[in-house]
């Protein structure tokens, strides 16, 4: 792995045990991985922000630890990586992956923060589309976000273009967003869920929305009503699936607590209730 003189590295290869705040890494490079999940199969990771995590959440089960810039516009954590830097450390990264896994499915935005905040995000996509045309790869090109950001043009423009979209939604209570999520201080629940039901109209791709279920004190993100809630609201955005997850990683406030199966399972049934396609990803 080289180092750059912004002191990031190209490709990080992810420890055995997955709990990003304990990895001597720190977030620190572009790429990383390899991941294999059932979502997924084997993908690489792109991470925009290796100096600094930049975004708009500063969620309390972040695996990523504290946000360091929150914004709600776009803004770059001054690594100063360009089409050529990316394309290289895809090439290091794809090397590595096909050593250990002989194969790559899928390429995915994610890492430190909030990936449609890069001011550069339109030409990373066409530069992972053009590194995949390169080496004449059949792989899905993935964003994971926060939903934040899609009342932006440009974000909307670039996001029609890939192959899978991941969303977080994890409550549609305004107050309880406020307190797990802790947005920027001009995030509204209900335009993020608005911008979703537009976003969907317009996205011919898959569009799964991530829900992380958990216990923080006196808040929970999981009763019969917040399921019912949530489920009103989905089918309102016709999501293809809707993924239920807990804190399988040591959030960034360790009091923070997972939930079980049962009840993981329990609020799943509320929204197939509801016709939609559910799937739980427990540990």
């Amino acid at each position: 792995m080289e180092v750059s003189s912004k002191s990031f590295l190209t490709y990080a290869k992810c420890i055995p045990s997955s709990e990003c705040l304990k990895c001597p890494i720190k977030g620190k490079s572009i790429t990383y991985g390899p991941f294999k999940s059932r979502r997924r199969g084997v993908s690489i990771g792109i991470n925009l922000f290796p100096i600094t995590k930049v975004c708009s959440f500063n969620c309390i089960y972040c695996f990523r630890g504290p946000t360091k810039i929150q914004s709600i516009e776009p803004i770059d954590d001054s690594a100063g990586i360009n089409e050529s830097i990316l394309k290289n450390a895809l090439k290091a990264a794809y090397e590595e992956v096909i050593k250990d896994y002989g194969n790559i499915n899928a390429i995915d935005f994610s890492g430190s923060g909030e990936p449609t905040l890069h001011p550069k995000l339109p030409e990373f996509v066409n530069t992972v589309k053009s590194f995949i045309k390169d080496y004449s790869l059949d792989i899905s090109v993935g964003v994971f976000t926060n939903s934040s950001t899609l009342h932006m043009s440009y974000v909307v423009r670039t996001l029609k273009d890939v192959d899978y979209i991941e969303a977080k939604l994890d409550t549609v209570v305004q107050h309880k967003f406020e307190l797990i999520n802790i947005p920027h201080k001009t995030l509204n629940i209900n335009k993020i869920i608005n911008n979703l039901r537009n976003f969907r109209k317009e996205f011919k791709g898959v569009l799964t929305i991530q829900t992380i279920l958990l216990k923080y004190g006196n808040i929970i993100n999981y009763t019969f009503e917040d399921a019912k809630s949530l489920a009103e609201v989905l089918t309102t955005i016709e999501p293809d699936e809707v993924h239920l997850y807990t804190t399988y990683r040591t959030p960034r406030i360790e009091s923070v607590e997972k939930v079980n199966y049962e009840i993981m399972d329990g609020f799943s049934k509320v929204l197939k209730g509801y016709g939609l396609k559910v799937e739980i990803y427990s540990v």
